[in-house]
């Protein structure tokens, strides 16, 4: 995490786009660690979690809306940061999404992106992380949601190519745990509760013997965040 909070430390954010906020958690982090900022604006295409972000920042200095990202209604060049966060595998049409993020982007304007990754050394407890997503995933593609399991780190390079950025950097960082087995409350509860809406699913007994696999290791191994990727760099 410091490695975040070093970079955002340097930006001097101006109006920020927090594309795929989801409940604003990263704008929380926005907030604490940029330079400085003039207004952060979220979107997202789930009303559930826009509405929720709305009542976490009533401030004016930030907007939430609801809104696709493969057509974002703002002006070219109107954002001088644009972030997403943990979001890129919810993306069904990628390269449509990038192009619009950096349609809306100034020209010299910072990007960062930051996403989990599958692959690496990692350890069992962060394993524990890659395959609850993988696992939650499915869940998902079975009710009908676009939800790919988690990227590699060589697949985000490629992603970090084709953005075509000035001074990009690309940065490894994870989020240190000291007692893996007394960091799982959130995934378990999340765990039971994906279980309990399997069983009301046709076609899904593999997810909840998968699910109870999950649960059994998760008691045993414990869990820890998986390593992420940040990419960074300026609009040409």
């Amino acid at each position: 995490m410091n490695e975040i909070i070093k970079i955002l430390a340097k930006v001097e954010g101006g109006t920020v786009l927090d594309a795929a906020t989801g409940k604003g958690e990263f704008i929380a982090t926005l907030k604490q660690n940029l330079k400085s900022y003039v207004q952060i604006i979220g979107v997202d295409s789930s009303a559930r979690s826009v509405e929720f972000a709305e009542k976490l920042f009533p401030e004016n200095d930030v907007e939430i809306f609801r809104m696709n990202l493969e057509d974002l209604q703002f002006e070219d060049s109107y954002f001088d940061t644009v972030c997403i966060s943990n979001s890129l595998h919810h993306l069904e049409h990628l390269d449509v999404v990038i192009n619009e993020l950096l349609r809306v982007l100034k020209p010299g304007g910072f990007m960062l992106i930051t996403e989990m990754y599958s692959d690496g050394q990692q350890t069992p407890a962060q394993q524990s992380h890659i395959l609850m997503h993988h696992w939650i995933a499915g869940v998902d593609r079975l009710s009908g949601m676009y939800h790919q399991s988690t990227y590699t780190k060589a697949e985000l390079e490629q992603i970090a190519k084709k953005l075509l950025l000035k001074k990009t950097a690309i940065h490894d960082f994870y989020i240190p745990v000291d007692n893996p087995n007394k960091n799982c409350e959130t995934l378990l509860k999340n765990c039971r509760d994906t279980l309990k809406k399997l069983e009301t699913m046709p076609d899904s007994q593999l997810l909840i013997d998968e699910g109870n696999n999950l649960l059994k290791r998760l008691s045993e191994v414990g869990c820890a965040s998986a390593s992420r990727l940040i990419i960074a760099g300026y609009k040409n």
